[in-house]
């Protein structure tokens, strides 16, 4: 995992969320990411994984940022400035969205919940709060919204995995199970009050839940000792990569930057033209003509080598593109990679390629992405 070279060099100037006590209690290895201090693993990477594919797993989340639209033009801001139509949202819904730029390329990828008629809140990346909040400013500013930063006051906890429902239904009198996909219901879960939205980042069933940040260490606690007897444990960032990798999920900083386009990497579902939106123009023009790069999956013909981020691909002994994520997968236990090519490459199923591993030409062939789909 790339975070294993950061283990035991966390800055003094990172964050930490309110549940650093409780993951360094729990055995957790520490790491940097997104300016903050976060757990990479506490058992293990492979177990923490299989753990959420055939139970559950519970992450903190709360170094992610949470932005809040009030006002009668918030959602005229949103379709302003997302690539999704919040418009079609009903109340406690949920979509996933992007923030785009003039030229197409992407800001951050986000989630947008609906809280109300005229309230809007965005789950944004942590390394991207300051940035989204300072280009969204301007905008809720010229119609009159409220903009309120409630990064520092919410935290986030996630259980994911196909017994996630029946551990939140311990802890709440809701029926989990019944909250739909992409949908959030205001709940009390432990005693307190929370926000539980039926999203995630595993390929897998499960809930992201939103509570006052001084109680999300109780909340965490709580589901784990609500969920040991069904097999949940604690899960740090190794197992989320390796997770989002096998659903081929986007991640941002690989599959998608300022200088990668949402239509790049595969995303044109959320992307709905037509509404006059920022970078609307030039992804049209992507679209009309076809992009430049897209995304693939793809797996080395040894099933041991592990593409990495920055790795170069050739194909007929061209570079074609390079890796964005590389990981191995303890699903499938093999290494799997995804990665940007030009749209000349042939990118079938089966198609053959290799990858640059230290100076030597690794095999691989093209494979459909997503590799892992949850079957229940």
């Amino acid at each position: 995992m790339w975070w294993l070279a950061k283990l035991g060099s966390v800055s003094k100037r990172v964050k930490r969320t309110p549940l650093y006590a409780l993951h360094r209690a729990l055995g957790a290895r520490m790491t940097e990411f997104g300016g903050f201090e976060m757990p990479l693993s506490y058992s293990g990477i492979i177990e923490e994984h299989r753990a959420v594919r055939q139970a559950a797993g519970i992450f903190d989340l709360s170094h992610m940022g949470e932005l809040e639209l009030r006002g009668d033009a918030a959602l005229g801001v949103l379709e302003y400035t997302l690539t999704n139509s919040a418009r079609r949202l009903a109340d406690g819904q949920a979509q996933y969205t992007l923030l785009c730029a003039d030229d197409g390329g992407t800001l951050d990828d986000l989630i947008l919940y609906r809280l109300g008629r005229d309230r809007y809140l965005l789950c944004v990346n942590a390394d991207n709060i300051a940035i989204d909040r300072e280009w969204l400013l301007p905008y809720c500013r010229r119609f009159g919204v409220e903009l309120v930063d409630l990064s520092e006051e919410l935290g986030l906890v996630a259980i994911q995995g196909p017994k996630a429902a029946t551990i939140l239904s311990r802890l709440s009198p809701i029926r989990p199970g019944e909250i739909g996909r992409f949908h959030a219901q205001s709940c009390q879960l432990a005693g307190y009050s929370c926000i539980a939205a039926r999203t995630g980042y595993t390929g897998e069933d499960g809930f992201e839940i939103f509570v006052a940040a001084t109680h999300s260490a109780t909340i965490f606690d709580a589901l784990l000792q609500a969920g040991r007897d069904e097999g949940l444990l604690p899960c740090g960032l190794g197992a989320r990569d390796t997770l989002r990798l096998e659903a081929g999920l986007p991640l941002y900083g690989h599959e998608l930057s300022r200088a990668i386009s949402p239509l790049e990497a595969g995303l044109g579902a959320f992307v709905k033209f037509g509404r006059g939106f920022i970078g609307e123009s030039a992804l049209a023009a992507q679209r009309d003509h076809g992009p430049s790069r897209r995304l693939i999956g793809l797996e080395t013909a040894d099933g041991r080598t592990i593409p990495r981020q920055g790795y170069r691909i050739f194909q007929d002994d061209s570079e074609v593109g390079v890796i964005t994520s590389g990981s191995f997968a303890p699903s499938f236990n093999r290494p799997l990679a995804m990665g940007l090519v030009q749209s000349r490459a042939n990118t079938e199923s089966g198609a053959p390629i290799s990858v640059e591993v230290r100076r030597r030409m690794a095999p691989a062939k093209i494979v459909p992405l997503p590799f892992y789909r949850r079957s229940h």
